[in-house]
């Protein structure tokens, strides 16, 4: 069944099967419209249908766009790991309109070499073995070129090593355990790893006339990048930078009494507390740290860089500090245009709070015309007899690019380990907004 969606040239066709947990399930995918002429399908393997959970993965308003009349052909197609339920989907559940966004960019420019891209979405619930499902569906099944995604480091984990054999790209949007993209020849991650985000908010912190005598750490045990902050990342950059580590605390993701280790913090008398985890438990911990009388400021990397977080803390939130790759109000007429449109999408779809795209919604925008970029300089055609060569020809290109302007800023290029160096930018939360109080960029 296929419906058009409001202020969208798109159609959703809606298909019913058994999810891989063998209950009934709908699906949706996008169709992609040409001008002029019936709409291509993307074919699906008739057995990966069978066995692969599609989970609902377009909500109302946000169906991937019509190809535009100027990039004619059959798409390109590229695969999206994304996740609509589970630990990290409050910075995943807008990433689907930015994606949609970038590829009419690109179609409407012609598209790449004057065919339009397309994508197929994977909903892995942020489950590391469905990540990695995704991938093995999106190289064998589907014929994708590349793979935006999966969102998180324990996702990246399990999916990578998969892409790797299969010869798959793949580029994280949020992964930024260190390391975890080194050991491999086709990931990539469009995000730099907190360890080089944190030794660049302490100087920064210092410059702007914050005083770090001591410092505390929380992380969350049940999470890679959580455990890697807490046990790894702080430690060692905050003995480096002559900080007294007071004590560590940890608690599962899901918990939501932390009394216990909070007046554990309290009886450390910190400065800061170095916060490893999603932003839900960050939220918790510092509301409970104002409960019991602590004024020491919560310290976070790209983990809890919810557009709204500051909202979602309130009061309780100020002057917590937060290293990122994105600020939302990067005022170059691109980026602007892109929020403009992101805000009208998102307000469509019912979403509310702050409606600005964040850091990860910007990332994962980046890393459509990142693959653009790529696919045109290896002048890709998609065929299923080519596709290692030129999956191959699209990692090289990646590998190849420099100083590529984006939304977010300037990408300077993407490491030997696959990371993309980009700058720094240190947040402040005051009085429900995020404020910048100081920026690195990358040295090389």
């Amino acid at each position: 069944m296929a419906r058009r969606l409001p202020g969208t040239g798109a159609a959703l066709t809606v298909s019913k099967g058994l999810s891989a947990f063998g209950g009934v399930f709908e699906g949706r995918r996008p169709s992609m419209g040409v001008s002029g002429g019936k709409a291509p399908r993307v074919q699906h393997h008739k057995e990966a249908n069978n066995m692969i959970s599609r989970r609902p993965l377009l909500a109302a308003g946000l169906a991937l766009p019509a190809v535009s009349a100027r990039a004619q052909g059959a798409p390109l197609l590229l695969g999206f790991t994304t996740s609509k339920s589970g630990n990290w989907v409050t910075l995943t559940r807008r990433n689907e309109i930015a994606v949609s966004l970038a590829v009419e960019e690109v179609n409407a420019a012609g598209g790449v070499n004057g065919r339009p891209i397309a994508i197929k979405m994977f909903d892995c619930a942020s489950r590391p073995e469905q990540a990695a499902v995704a991938t093995r569906q999106f190289a064998e099944d589907d014929g994708a070129l590349a793979v935006i995604g999966p969102f998180s480091s324990s996702e990246c984990r399990v999916a990578f090593p998969v892409g790797d054999r299969l010869g798959i790209p793949q580029m994280a949007i949020a992964s930024s355990a260190p390391g975890l993209s080194a050991p491999f020849r086709f990931a990539f991650r469009n995000t730099s790893d907190e360890a080089y985000l944190f030794e660049r908010l302490l100087p920064v912190s210092r410059e702007a006339g914050i005083q770090i005598r001591r410092a505390s750490i929380a992380y969350t045990t049940d999470e890679v990048v959580g455990r890697s902050m807490g046990t790894d990342v702080y430690p060692k950059l905050l003995q480096a930078a002559g900080i007294p580590v007071a004590g560590t605390v940890s608690f599962p993701v899901a918990a939501f009494d932390m009394s216990a280790q909070v007046a554990q913090l309290k009886a450390q008398n910190p400065d800061i507390v170095c916060m490893g985890g999603p932003p839900e438990p960050a939220i918790a911990l510092v509301k409970e740290m104002r409960r019991q009388g602590m004024t020491a400021r919560l310290v976070g990397g790209t983990t809890i860089m919810d557009v709204n977080l500051p909202e979602r803390m309130g009061a309780d939130g100020n002057g917590t500090l937060i290293s990122s790759t994105h600020f939302y109000n990067f005022d170059t007429p691109a980026a602007k245009a892109f929020s403009d449109k992101f805000v009208e999408r998102a307000r469509a779809a019912g979403e509310t709070g702050e409606l600005r795209p964040g850091m990860y919604d910007a990332t994962a925008h980046s890393i459509v015309h990142f693959y653009a970029r790529a696919m045109a300089s290896a002048r890709v055609t998609g065929e299923r007899g080519k596709l290692a060569a030129e999956r191959a020809a699209i990692r090289d290109a990646l590998r190849a690019m420099r100083d590529v302007d984006t939304i977010e800023g300037r990408l300077a290029r993407f490491t030997d380990g696959g990371d993309a160096l980009k700058t720094a930018y240190v947040l402040e939360i005051q009085n429900g907004s995020f404020r910048l109080i100081g920026q690195r960029a990358p040295t090389a």
